[in-house]
């Protein structure tokens, strides 16, 4: 059996409302191999099989550090973590995962990069790219923005880009740059496309350029060919 060792910090996290879903709840930090203090670099290091977790948000990787702001020990609010290898930052829907991700627990931003990091959300849609920074509030994701070789999948439905943003609230995702969209056989071209997620409707536009929006269908005997 592997003891692991652990780490409660019960800090005042009033000033970090991304990571808190309870903010009187302290951040445990648990780690197979090893946890070190370090009160002169304000951090907290965690390695093998790190694992972060407040409330419903939890983040594991196998290193992960913790900065805290604070002079002399008397205030040790966690402002930023760090994670790298084999990373996954998850809430209680939606899961991203990414060989490094920088999470700013200030602003709720955390940037994913690495071989291909990809959301998962609800357990079924994905979107994966180069690079993807997410967004996260009441520990939930809110919104995210993907940067390179953006793929989407819903379902049966396939769209790519250059970039894409995407809207928790609404479910929708926008799609800029060289953008596919298809489904089987069929596809759609253009510059920009608003695809619901819920819906499964992906609206393709020219975005004011003098490419032209493009579509091919195939009948279902043609399909069947």
């Amino acid at each position: 059996m592997t003891m692991k060792t652990h780490l409660f910090i019960a800090l005042s996290l009033l000033s970090v409302p991304a990571l808190a879903a309870d903010e009187k709840s302290p951040l445990e930090i648990t780690a197979d191999k090893a946890l070190e203090w370090n009160q002169t670099d304000k951090t907290y290091i965690a390695r093998g099989k790190a694992v972060a977790t407040q409330g419903t948000l939890t983040v594991k990787a196998d290193l992960l550090t913790a900065h805290y702001a604070g002079k002399d020990g008397n205030s040790s609010d966690i402002t930023l973590l760090t994670a790298d290898g084999n990373v996954t930052l998850s809430t209680a829907t939606d899961v991203a995962t990414g060989d490094k991700v920088v999470y700013d627990l200030i602003t709720g931003q955390a940037v994913l990069s690495g071989t291909r990091p990809k959301i998962v959300k609800d357990g079924k849609d994905t979107l994966e790219a180069d690079k993807i920074s997410v967004w996260t509030k009441n520990n939930l994701l809110d919104h995210a923005e993907a940067d390179g070789n953006v793929v989407i999948v819903n379902g049966e439905q396939k769209a790519t880009g250059n970039k894409a943003t995407y809207n928790a609230t609404t479910n929708l995702a926008e799609l800029i740059g060289q953008v596919k969209v298809t489904q089987g056989p069929n596809l759609l071209e253009g510059d920009k496309a608003e695809v619901d997620l819920t819906n499964h409707v992906s609206k393709m536009t020219s975005a004011g350029s003098s490419q032209r929006v493009k579509g091919v269908f195939f009948t279902h005997s043609q399909q069947k060919n």
